[in-house]
Order: C-alpha cells, then sequence, then structure tokens
C-alpha cells in the first residue's frame, strides 16, 4: 500500500478526530469540469433545502460529493429515471433507500445542460411524518423498504420477491405499516403518501423568487448602519454596492479578503463615522459577471465595471484599501485608473507567486500553492475541499485554526469570531454562491500582480502583522523598500487578520498628511 501524500497528511491533521469519508486524492483535485458546473449549480440552488438532495446527470452518474459526510451518507454513484415515468416525478429504491426523483431541470434557468434530475433522499422519519398528522410513529427497516418498494409503483407480491421474503410475510407486514400510520387500505396509503412526498418535495426544491442571500446577511449583521443599493450604467450588469460611515465623507474602496466582503471589527461604523470617510464595498465574490473567458478577461470586466461605477458615485478620487487576496484585484485597478485613485491602502499583503520547497511542516495554504503551481488543472478540486470545510462551521473553525497556528493573534482573533454568526455564516454563503468567484481568487493570488503594483503611481502604504504567519513580513517588506511612494507600517501584536485587529489604527495610518516619509522599521 502507497503513503498518502503530504496534502493528505496536512488534511488529516487537521482534521484530526473528524472520521470523515475523504474520497482519494485523485477524485478531490481532479474533478470533472461537468462536476464542478454541477456543484456551482447544486450550491446556489439548493443550499437552503431541508432534505438531504444530490444531481444525476444523463447517464445517471452522481453530481456533487460531499467531502465532509460522514461514512454512508452519501448518494449512490448511479441513480436513473425509471423509462416509464411520464409525470417528471418518481420513486426508486437504491441500496436499500428511498429516493424521490425531479426531471424537470428547464425550471432552473441556470442548470447546466448535462444535469438530468434532481434526488432527494426520503428517510423513514420524514416518510412517517409526512404520513401523520400528530407525533409520527416509528417505521422499522425492513417496513420502510417494503413501502419504498410499493411507493416506486411494485404491487405487494412483486415488491416480497424483490425483498427476497413470501407474500404472506409481506402481506402481514402492511397490515402493521397501516396501522402505524392511520390508513385503512393499502391504496389509500400509497396515494395520500405519494402526493404529501410529492407536495413537500417540491415546495423545497423548486426555485422561489430571486432574492439576494448576501444583501440580506448583510443588512442583518449591520442593521441601519448599512446602505445596500444596485447600480447600473448602460447595458452594464448590476453592480451591488455596500456604504458604510459617513454619507459624504471622503470615499474609500475596499478590496475584501477571500473570507468574507467586510470587516470584523465592533467599532468599524464608528470609527468611520469619527475620521469622516465614506467607506464603499462592491462585493466581487457575488458580481454576476459570467465565467467566459480566463481569468485575465474577467479581471479585466470587473475592473471596467468598478470604474464606471466609482465615476458616478464619487467627485474626486478615493482611497483604495484592499486586505489579503483583494490586494490584487486593487492594485489592478489602481492601475488601470490613476485618475480615480489617490491612494493605495495595502493589508495583510499576500506574497508573491514563486516556488518554495515543502516541508514536513507545510501548511495547506502552502500545499494549495504549489501543487497550483505544478498543474493548474486541480484549482477547481482544491477550491471543492475549501468549500466543503467552508460549509461546515466546525471544519472551518479547525482549518483556519491551522492555517493560522502560528499566530496567537490570529487563533485569539479567529476563536472571538467562531462566537459569533457572522463569520460561519459569510464562508457557507461563499462557499454555496460563489464557486467561481473562489476559483478565481487563487488564480489570482498566482498571477504577476506585482507588476501592476509597480506600474501604478499613487502612494502606497504597506499596513502587515508583525506575526502575519501567511505573507512573511520580510518578502512584503523587500517589495515596499523598492517602490518609490510607499510606507512600510508594522504592527505589533497582529497577524494576517491585522484589518479586523487594528482598524482603527488602519484608518489613522491611512489619514496621516505625510505620506512621503522613509520605510519605517
Amino acid at each position: 500500500m502507497t503513503s498518502s501524500s503530504q496534502f493528505i497528511q496536512v488534511v488529516t491533521s487537521v482534521l484530526k478526530k473528524d472520521a470523515l469519508a475523504l474520497p482519494s486524492e485523485e477524485a478531490l483535485l481532479l474533478q470533472p469540469q461537468d462536476e464542478a458546473l454541477s456543484a456551482r449549480f447544486f450550491y446556489r440552488n439548493f443550499s437552503g433545502c431541508r432534505l438531504p438532495a444530490n444531481l444525476f446527470d444523463q447517464q445517471g452518474k452522481r453530481q456533487v460529493h460531499n467531502v465532509a459526510a460522514e461514512s454512508g451518507d452519501d448518494f449512490p454513484p448511479v441513480i436513473r429515471m425509471p423509462e416509464q415515468s411520464a409525470s417528471g416525478c418518481a420513486f426508486v429504491v437504491e441500496e436499500a433507500r428511498l429516493y424521490f426523483l425531479y426531471d424537470r431541470m428547464e425550471r432552473w434557468a441556470d442548470a447546466p445542460d448535462h444535469v438530468a434530475l434532481v434526488a432527494v433522499r426520503l428517510d423513514p422519519e420524514r416518510i412517517a411524518a409526512l404520513a401523520m398528522q400528530g407525533e409520527a410513529a416509528r417505521l422499522a427497516p425492513s417496513e420502510y423498504l417494503l413501502l419504498g418498494h410499493l411507493l416506486t409503483g411494485l404491487d405487494l407480491k412483486s415488491a416480497a420477491a424483490t425483498l427476497g421474503a413470501s407474500y404472506d410475510t409481506k402481506r402481514k407486514q402492511i397490515q402493521i405499516i397501516l396501522d402505524k400510520l392511520g390508513a385503512k387500505t393499502q391504496t389509500a396509503l400509497l396515494r395520500a403518501l405519494s402526493l404529501e412526498i410529492t407536495g413537500a418535495v417540491l415546495d423545497e426544491i423548486l426555485p422561489q423568487q430571486t432574492q439576494s442571500r448576501e444583501t440580506a446577511l448583510i443588512k442583518r449583521q449591520f442593521g441601519r448602519d448599512v446602505i445596500a443599493h444596485n447600480i447600473a450604467i448602460g447595458d452594464g450588469p448590476d453592480i451591488p454596492v455596500w456604504e458604510f460611515g459617513a454619507r459624504r465623507g471622503q470615499p474609500v474602496l475596499y478590496f475584501h479578503s477571500m473570507l468574507a466582503p467586510t470587516v470584523f471589527h465592533d467599532e468599524m461604523v464608528n470609527l468611520l463615522k469619527a475620521h469622516d470617510l465614506r467607506w464603499v464595498i462592491v462585493p466581487r465574490h457575488f458580481l454576476e459577471l459570467d465565467g467566459r473567458g480566463d481569468i485575465q478577461a474577467r479581471l479585466h470586466r470587473l475592473t471596467d465595471a468598478l470604474a464606471e461605477t466609482v465615476d458616478y458615485l464619487f467627485d474626486a478620487p478615493l482611497i483604495c484599501v484592499a486586505e489579503s487576496a483583494g490586494v490584487p484585484w486593487a492594485v489592478h485597478f489602481a492601475k488601470q485608473n490613476p485618475d480615480l485613485v489617490s491612494r493605495l491602502v495595502l493589508a495583510a499583503t499576500p506574497q508573491v507567486s514563486h516556488p518554495v520547497e515543502p516541508t514536513d511542516n507545510s501548511t495547506i495554504f502552502v500545499e494549495m500553492s504549489q501543487r497550483l503551481r505544478r498543474d493548474e488543472r486541480i484549482i477547481t478540486g482544491l477550491t471543492q475541499i475549501y468549500n466543503a470545510f467552508s460549509r461546515v462551521p466546525a471544519l472551518a473553525q479547525k482549518g483556519l485554526a491551522h492555517m493560522y497556528r502560528k499566530s496567537p493573534a490570529d487563533s485569539a482573533c479567529l476563536d472571538s469570531l467562531f462566537q459569533k454568526p457572522h463569520l460561519a455564516e459569510w464562508l457557507r454563503l461563499i462557499a454555496n454562491h460563489a464557486t467561481f468567484a473562489s476559483i478565481d481568487e487563487l488564480k489570482n493570488l498566482q498571477r504577476d500582480w506585482l507588476s501592476d503594483l509597480k506600474a501604478t503611481s499613487c502612494e502606497t502604504l504597506f499596513f502587515h502583522g508583525e506575526e502575519d504567519p501567511i505573507s512573511p513580513i520580510e518578502d512584503i517588506q523587500a517589495i515596499a523598500e523598492n517602490l518609490p511612494e510607499a510606507r512600510f507600517h508594522i504592527v505589533e501584536n497582529a497577524g494576517h487578520l491585522v484589518l479586523s485587529q487594528h482598524f482603527g489604527s488602519l484608518l489613522a495610518q491611512m489619514l496621516e498628511a505625510d505620506a512621503s516619509q522613509p520605510i519605517a522599521n
């Protein structure tokens, strides 16, 4: 038996006692393109479904693989619609479980062409609850299977033969089921239960009126302290804009990190008002920019849309603040639109992409970067893993704790953030509804964004945590020393989450009148 790779070793070391059914490394990292499209569609449309569901393609192949699922809790690898089904709905039994199938995929405007059906697993408790008006009865496993086969359309004799039991045994058992579920006849039970299940499942899975989940979450987090609206210029896309702080203050455009589109600081709004700042966020993870072209093409489309929006909103040049993965986006924007940007403020600037020799102590972050450089095909698979962790708060906390474990400041900050709901909610929302955006974030970090930064002409402030475990401070300081209009501010007792840890300090440094002083040590 071959030993597992360093990547799998790192993942399992993070999970520790969590016994999850991790597939092979090849299955994790080399996800087919069709399955990647299926996963994006699935999580955008079914993440709120309270019933276990999955997608299957035209060949009956399962499309969504939950790498965080417990063993035995996944769907069968193959499910097909029965040939005799004409209503769009059908019941099938696979691997001793009952499934409801629905194949009218035209009901979803964004359904990929290769997706053939939605499958919903119906556990014994769900069937019993739908059959009973009051307290649900408990079905034995053999009773559940018999009822399942009858719902698929088999008569009692055929169901008994399929289950390898005698007709008399199953005839007695169906009477027990009728008594438990309060039905008079087998026909009446099956008719009523079929209608109840169909109605309940379709209510869960069919698309409802479209609403902006990210806007609902930002309003839930900030209440009246946020102004959320959309701006569409000409035939361009709708650009969501969130504003905080002083309504007519100095404009600041924030390029957010990969974790969430906002800063997690309890006094954020009060500090912005105190400094007379109008803090504007365009949540790029949720922009409806399609996946056409490569990362560079999407980068240009985002930049153009932002430039038009900013030019409409503000009469004067603005300050661009960028955090972590937002830095490559911000410097490209500043390079392309020098007349719109007065200053760049780069917090937790990421490392410039260059080969790093792996060690026994490599983090998931380093391992991801190394694998991307060796084989870009795995980026979809890596995003799948990241998003799978992000959908489960306990796993997200463990994964981030491992990534930031060398920074006490970051560890304490994460412990505090996970005691509140908002970070976990943002992680889950991005994982479910911004799959392509997550892929672009990883790709964007690998490109030569330093060339964009060197081509900008505005003043630049680097705001960096002394104990940043992701971006070594020496590397970023070396970048600042080679830029003519740069300051480098070291923040003590801070790590990679420096903006959430020292937001007030960043604002004070950002607004210093003299930005031409020598680089600080």
